[in-house]
């Protein structure tokens, strides 16, 4: 359900891990191609999203834009 969903998501956002935001953006970019995303869901994604690019562009010293950019052509 997607309250079980929601927690399991907010707990790996909070848990600061990258590779526990990385699977939380992955995940919901699949569930996105299969069906349109709840407001919670659109949330959840942008935070994972945000929280990811930040790190990247700081580990790799690169602008927030290109590796936004990356990140969506993976996801696609």
């Amino acid at each position: 359900s997607w309250n079980k969903r929601y927690r399991e998501y907010s707990d790996k956002l909070k848990s600061g891990d990258i590779f526990e935001v990385a699977l939380v953006l992955r995940d919901i970019s699949i569930l996105q191609k299969g069906k349109d995303l709840s407001f919670g869901e659109k949330r959840i994604m942008d935070t994972a999203r945000s929280l990811l690019v930040k790190e990247i562009s700081i580990a790799k010293k690169l602008e927030e834009d290109s590796v936004t950019k990356e990140i969506e052509t993976l996801l696609a």
